[in-house]
């Protein structure tokens, strides 16, 4: 039986269906084809004894100790046969108990390395090894004199070359090339890769932006001559040609379907409920989903907690579907209106111009007004919404870590853990072993 071996899904599953007394799993995490082989023997339960001990804590699916699908099944199919998963939180070593069959292994952090190579099943377990990247122990009845025979252990009959593993030394030449590459490309330190960590899975960056949704703040643009008709000289390139006409719309209200927590609501008939909305009660409303869930870190962006996430994009759909509504009927009004804004404005700019001395053709005027509230109609609002995650350069700034201190609130702070503390306790840590 080979001592050393790669220990993959597939040797899991292998032993645990080759069981016929017990199974004792001790994990962090398995995945999905592991849990589904448990799930098929929780049938025997009575005949067959099975123990699972796991660390059901989030971080263990993160790290990529196991996966949420596998959690999720043992979950249900322990429930289903009144079974109960033990916890331990914290467990970083595998241990599986497989009749006599003892493996003790090294569980692989999968978002940090991929996993050992053996994909297939039906794998003979007990011939010798020939693993290159041995991540576990299968032991037997007498495993210290079998782990001394392993290694050519000194005091033992085995010749180097007959040992399973380390059969040749360690070449300086090899420490020398280890060190000038660490030295050209060094390690991310352990604390800035834990704050690294923390900052991926609990916040992102988010740019969020509305296009086009304050009509009352558009403006016509208008030829300098046609507009400052009244300005004389070289002053009249130098003055903006444009004319703020919808100003009136700020206030008008339009019935849309309304929302509460970004659900749409609905009468005892299931038909929509209505609510009037103007331009500056939308803004008010975007206003206040900004202040909620977004957190503004000067000079770096807006920041805001992936467990904020799902209910923000939530409230952001139901937004940008009634700024979408208002902006249909307030369209719908601007086009009844067209006439008779563009002919109050025609009149005032001409009669601005009369006054100081200058003709305009009304004509030319009123066409040029007219093709720019075409534009001005067809030129719907839109919502841009853009995640990105944080990187590690902005965590190794202390600058940007303050920030995010000061910006959270008390609560954001507390689902971010310690991690300064942490930070700090490494870096302590680090300058006395310095010293």
């Amino acid at each position: 039986m080979s001592t050393f071996c790669e220990v993959s899904d597939a040797v899991l599953i292998e032993l645990i269906r080759k069981a016929k007394k017990r199974v004792v799993l001790v994990t962090p995490g398995v995945y999905l084809r592991v849990a589904q082989t448990l799930a098929e023997r929780f049938k025997e339960l009575g005949r067959l004894h099975i123990t699972i001990v796991l660390d059901p804590d989030e971080e263990v699916c993160r790290i990529g100790y196991g996966d949420a699908a596998a959690l999720k099944l043992l979950n249900e199919e322990a429930q289903k046969n009144n079974f109960a998963l033990m916890s331990q939180p914290g467990l970083r070593v595998g241990v599986l108990l497989a009749d006599d069959t003892t493996l003790v292994w090294s569980p692989t952090p999968r978002a940090i390395e991929a996993p050992p190579g053996n994909t297939t099943s039906g794998l003979d377990l007990f011939s010798p090894s020939t693993s290159l990247a041995p991540n576990g122990l299968m032991l037997g009845t007498d495993p210290g004199e079998q782990l001394a025979k392993a290694v050519s252990a000194a005091g033992t009959d085995t010749l180097p070359d007959e040992a399973e593993i380390g059969k040749s030394p360690v070449k300086p030449s090899q420490v020398i090339n280890t060190l000038n590459e660490l030295e050209k490309n060094p390690p991310i330190p352990v604390d800035l890769a834990r704050i690294t960590r923390v900052f991926s899975t609990k916040l992102q960056f988010v740019e969020f932006t509305v296009k086009r949704a304050l009509l009352s703040r558009m403006q016509l643009t208008l030829s300098k001559k046609l507009l400052n008709a009244d300005i004389k000289g070289e002053l009249q390139g130098l003055i903006e040609s444009k004319l703020r006409a919808f100003g009136e719309f700020r206030d008008d209200e339009i019935e849309v379907n309304a929302y509460i927590n970004g659900e749409p609501t609905f009468d005892s008939s299931r038909l929509p409920l209505k609510i009037r909305v103007s331009e500056a009660s939308l803004e008010r409303q975007r206003t206040d989903i900004e202040r909620r869930y977004l957190y503004n870190i000067p000079g770096f962006g807006r920041l805001i907690a992936k467990d904020d996430k799902q209910e923000f994009e939530k409230l952001i759909k139901a937004y940008e579907t009634q700024l979408k509504d208002h902006s249909k009927g307030i369209r719908a009004k601007l086009k009844q209106q067209a006439d008779k804004i563009i002919k109050e404005a025609v009149e005032v700019i001409v009669e601005r111009a009369r006054r100081g001395g200058s003709t305009l053709d009304k004509d030319q005027l009123s066409k040029e007004l007219t093709d720019n509230l075409i534009r001005a109609k067809e030129e719907e609002p839109g919502v841009l919404l853009v995640f990105k995650d944080v990187t590690y350069e902005q965590t190794k700034s202390l600058e940007f870590r303050e920030k995010v201190e000061k910006a959270l609130p008390k609560n954001k702070r507390q689902q971010l853990g310690q991690w300064t503390k942490d930070f700090d306790a490494a870096e302590a840590a680090v300058a006395q072993q310095n010293k």
